[in-house]
């Protein structure tokens, strides 16, 4: 038997292994720095990807130490953040198809040229989420007296005794029109006109104008840390709960995040309103009486509203944080009115619904 010894070849085979982990390497790089950039941009926690991470690494870890109720709202998974570094998290089936029939892209290239030189003009060009703008039409929709409209449970308000308390966990969650859409696909404003607060507004009018309901609508901002929020939310419910005793009706009003428009719209005598829906904790201590008061509620949407509701009546997560504060009394919800794919309008005049369904709770309760 003889061995043959290839200083050539032998020197080729590491020279091509050594070009191979380069490559490798560099692309390592890149996407570390990119998930970098990712995690940075995000306005939640981003430490969900990395103890997901090291729970996989070290189940032993997780076991001894995890607590899922500390994550329970977090979009930014593992998963979510190595979609987002290659780019994949926002596919459009409209993009998939031009790219694979060049046809289209070229009738969708055309049509809008033709739109954007109409006259020979090119118009100034202006980022949707960059100006954020109520129109005269949607402005009237909100201030004329809404089709769920019941006169005959209006009663005499008496503001010394409120029964409603109204308050807002994530105070700046907004909707679609309000724009400051960060890369995580956050949609955060201080601008009351598109965010949940503006809602909660029309809301507590509907409610005390036009049922002589009493309600307290805090507008504290609890979000500025989101690690502390449902901390800081249930030191002001506390406040109340101790100067005012409990409430028929504690509601804290959120926007969900869902960004299928289909499932969170559904229109009502002519108008387009945001669906609700009803999230509950499995941690609570009062999860019966909780998922009681939803039931209640729900089936009063049943009767009136059936398609107010969203397809999943109530969300049921296993352990909430701080069981969203809703083991601070039987008579508090966590609302979720509409979604980052409904503009504000519609979840405005969706809370016009809601005070009608409310006013029936009341009346019946």
């Amino acid at each position: 038997m003889s061995y043959v010894f290839h200083e050539g070849e032998n020197r080729r085979g590491r020279s091509k292994i050594s070009i191979d982990i380069v490559v490798i390497l560099i692309i390592a790089v890149f996407f570390c720095i990119r998930c970098i950039v990712v995690l940075n941009n995000y306005r939640e926690r981003g430490a969900y990807a990395y103890v997901q991470l090291l729970n996989f690494c070290m189940p032993v870890v997780e076991k001894l130490n995890y607590d899922a109720s500390d994550y329970a709202e977090n979009n930014l998974s593992l998963k979510n953040v190595i979609l987002q570094s290659f780019g994949l998290s926002n596919l459009r089936f409209q993009d998939i198809v031009n790219n694979e029939l060049s046809v289209f892209a070229q009738i969708n290239d055309n049509i809008t040229g033709a739109v954007a030189n109409n006259g020979g003009i090119q118009p100034y060009e202006i980022k949707s989420n960059s100006v954020a703008m109520i129109t005269e039409e949607e402005k009237e929709a909100i201030a004329k007296e809404s089709p769920a409209y019941d006169e005959s449970l209006k009663k005499t308000l008496d503001e010394a005794n409120p029964e409603v308390l109204i308050y807002h966990t994530h105070t700046h969650e907004s909707y679609y029109d309000g724009g400051n859409v960060d890369e995580g696909y956050n949609y955060n404003t201080d601008n009351n006109d598109y965010n949940v607060v503006g809602v909660g507004d029309v809301l507590a009018k509907e409610l005390q104008e036009g049922y002589g309901i009493a309600v307290i609508h805090d507008k504290t901002i609890h979000d500025t840390s989101y690690n502390d929020c449902y901390g800081r939310s249930n030191e002001t419910v506390s406040s109340y709960l101790n100067q005012y005793g409990d409430f028929k009706l504690i509601i804290d009003l959120h926007r969900d995040s869902n960004s299928n428009r289909q499932a969170v719209t559904t229109e009502i005598n002519g108008e387009t309103v945001a669906k609700v829906m009803f999230v509950v904790a499995g941690n609570s201590r009062n999860y019966s009486s909780n998922t009681e008061l939803d039931n209640k509620l729900i089936e009063i949407i049943n009767r009136l509203f059936p398609s107010l509701l969203r397809s999943t009546n109530i969300f049921v997560y296993d352990s909430g944080i701080n069981a969203f504060n809703l083991n601070l009394s039987n008579n508090i919800i966590l609302l979720e009115d509409g979604s980052i794919a409904n503009t504000a309008t519609e979840a405005k005049l969706s809370a016009k619904y809601m005070a009608r369904v409310i006013a029936e709770y009341i009346n019946e309760n």
